[in-house]
């Protein structure tokens, strides 16, 4: 096992999914890599493709590994039954994919169960490369507004989000030392399409941010200031989309 990688010392089962440990950096879902080249599709979900397959709502899954610090892992959907009042689901069905292409919680959820075994099982690695910006990166999209801004090595991301009337900011941890107390509310809080009220929609949105920013878009250091909209998976993404694009990301090392 590397260093250069922050894995699983076992596999781990959550609900949708099995996770299974990886010495190669990255994290790949269905064995599409988790990276924007593979991002097919970025508005009220996230899903990737590559070579004629895709996988579904795979934020529900990236949010967990992202918040457990998490930087290489192989992803399988374990799906064996369809749900044919999941969209999702008839899409497969229609296109002749199996029903372990979806690999996003039922119910809406980060998928809490993940989040609980990753938080039982040994990690082991212990990368020394961290990814920042080298300016502030702002864009707007989905509906609302969302800014990258530097910060120093080995600080983590501070996400200061908003939805609708409620809002949160939370420090996340890409070594693995977020709070458990803010793990548990961000994943066992419903997709805002789901969910009761602003507060709970914002705390799920949080899990989402890691997921796009942290894990898909590769930042381990950032203050993320995001006002969401609904579709915020285009803010999300596009904003880690521009910041590359433009040529702003750089890689630091102890």
């Amino acid at each position: 096992m590397t260093d250069a990688v922050r894995t699983l010392a076992d596999p781990v089962g959550g609900s949708e999914v099995r996770v299974a440990p990886k010495g190669t950096p990255g994290i790949e879902v269905n064995g599409i890599p988790a990276d924007l080249d593979h991002v097919v599709k970025a508005d009220v979900r996230v899903d990737l493709a590559a070579e004629g397959e895709r996988t579904f709502v795979v934020e529900h899954v990236l949010g967990p590994l992202g918040l457990r610090g998490i930087t290489a892992a192989r992803v399988e959907g374990r799906v064996g039954t369809w749900d044919f009042a999941r969209p999702e689901h008839r899409f497969c069905y229609a296109t002749d994919r199996p029903p372990s292409s979806v690999v996003g919680h039922p119910t809406g959820l980060p998928n809490p169960d993940l989040a609980a075994a990753l938080g039982d099982v040994d990690l082991v690695g212990r990368p020394s490369r961290r990814t920042t910006v080298t300016e502030p990166v702002t864009v707007e999209a989905g509906g609302g507004r969302l800014t990258l801004r530097p910060r120093e090595y080995a600080a983590g991301i501070r996400f200061e989000a908003s939805y609708g009337e409620a809002s949160l900011a939370v420090e996340v941890d890409p070594a693995g030392g977020t709070d458990e107390a803010m793990i548990e509310e961000v994943t066992t809080s419903t997709t805002p399409y789901l969910s009761p009220d602003d507060d709970e929609a914002v705390a799920h949105a949080i899990a989402d941010l890691v997921s796009d920013v942290a894990v898909i878009g590769g930042f381990d250091d950032l203050v993320v200031e995001a006002e969401l909209g609904e579709a915020y998976h285009a803010l999300t993404i596009g904003a880690a989309h521009e910041a590359h694009e433009k040529g702003l990301v750089v890689d630091r090392r102890e």
